[in-house]
C-alpha cells in the first residue's frame, strides 16, 4: 500500500527565463480551456541545472497557479536541484529525481535574433503516487451563486473511459471498473462497485465527496490531494459503502475514508 501508478501529462520544460518558460507552457496547454482539465499533471525540470534556475527565476508556486487556472493538478515535479525539490516541498508537491542518463531537451538557439519561444512538450507518462495523501495548493473554497449542476450517467463506466462533469456533481449509476476514470468539479456519486479512479472537486473544491456504496477504488482524490491502494484497503472500508472527504482540521489537510450506513 506504499504507492500506484497514474497516467499523467508530463510537460518538458527547456531552460528559458521565467515568463518565456510560462507562455510556452501556456501555448502547448492550447487556447481551448478544458483540454486538460482535472488530469494530473507533471512538471519535468530534467534539463536544468541549479544555475539556469537561479539565473531565470524559476519559481514552482507560479507554474501552479497557471496551471491550478486552467484546470490542471500539478501532481508531481521532477529535475535534479535541491532548490528545486524544496520548492515542491514547500507546496505539497512530490518531488522525483530525474535519472542522470536521461536525455536533456533540445538547448534553444541563444545567437539567433529572434529566439524561438521554448516549447513545453507533452508526453505520457506513469507517475507514482504515494499512499499518504499529496496536497496541492488550492485557493478558497469557491461560492456558488446557483446550484450546482448534476451530471448522471445512466449505466457503468468500462475499463479505458473517462467522464467529466465540468461544474457540476456527477452520479454514476452502475459500476466503475477498474482502468475508468469518473472525474467531477463538485461530488462524485458511484452508486455500484467503484474499482477505477474517482477525483472530485478538480476544479478546487476542497468540500467536495466522493461517495460509493461498494468502495475498491485504484485511486480517489479530492481537490488535488491524492490516496491510492496498491497494497490493499482498511477493513472497514473494502467493498462497502464509503465517504471520502478531506479533514481539515489538520495541517496539511488529510484525505479520511469514513465507512457509512445507507440501509
Amino acid at each position: 500500500m506504499k504507492f500506484a501508478k497514474i497516467k499523467a501529462v508530463t510537460f518538458a520544460l527547456r531552460p528559458a527565463p521565467l515568463q518565456e518558460s510560462i507562455e510556452a507552457l501556456k501555448k502547448r496547454l492550447g487556447p481551448t480551456p478544458g483540454v486538460y482539465s482535472a488530469e494530473p499533471a507533471v512538471l519535468d525540470f530534467s534539463g536544468w541545472n541549479d544555475t539556469e534556475l537561479a539565473e531565470h527565476g524559476i519559481e514552482l508556486k507560479t507554474y501552479a497557479e497557471m496551471l491550478r487556472a486552467a484546470g490542471v493538478l500539478l501532481a508531481e515535479v521532477r529535475g535534479q536541484s535541491e532548490a528545486l525539490e524544496a520548492q515542491a516541498e514547500e507546496l505539497g508537491v512530490r518531488f522525483e529525481t530525474a535519472d542522470a542518463d536521461q536525455p536533456e531537451p533540445e538547448a534553444e538557439l541563444k545567437s539567433a535574433p529572434q529566439p524561438e519561444t521554448p516549447e513545453a512538450a507533452i508526453t505520457e507518462t506513469q507517475t507514482a503516487a504515494e499512499t499518504d495523501c499529496t496536497p496541492v495548493s488550492h485557493p478558497a473554497v469557491p461560492s456558488f451563486d446557483n446550484p450546482r449542476r448534476t451530471m448522471v450517467i445512466d449505466q457503468s463506466v468500462r475499463s479505458g473511459q473517462k467522464i467529466y462533469a465540468q461544474g457540476a456533481d456527477l452520479i454514476v449509476m452502475g459500476q466503475v471498473s477498474a482502468g475508468a476514470e469518473v472525474i467531477a468539479d463538485g461530488n462524485v456519486h458511484v452508486y455500484g462497485v467503484l474499482r477505477g479512479r474517482a477525483l472530485a472537486g478538480a476544479a478546487g473544491d476542497t468540500q467536495a465527496r466522493i461517495i460509493s456504496t461498494c468502495f475498491e477504488a485504484e485511486l480517489v482524490a479530492v481537490a488535488g490531494y491524492y490516496l491510492t491502494f496498491e497494497g490493499g484497503f482498511p477493513e472497514e472500508n473494502r467493498s462497502k459503502p464509503t465517504l471520502i472527504h478531506l479533514d481539515h482540521g489538520t495541517e496539511p489537510a488529510v484525505l479520511r475514508l469514513k465507512a457509512i450506513n445507507i440501509r
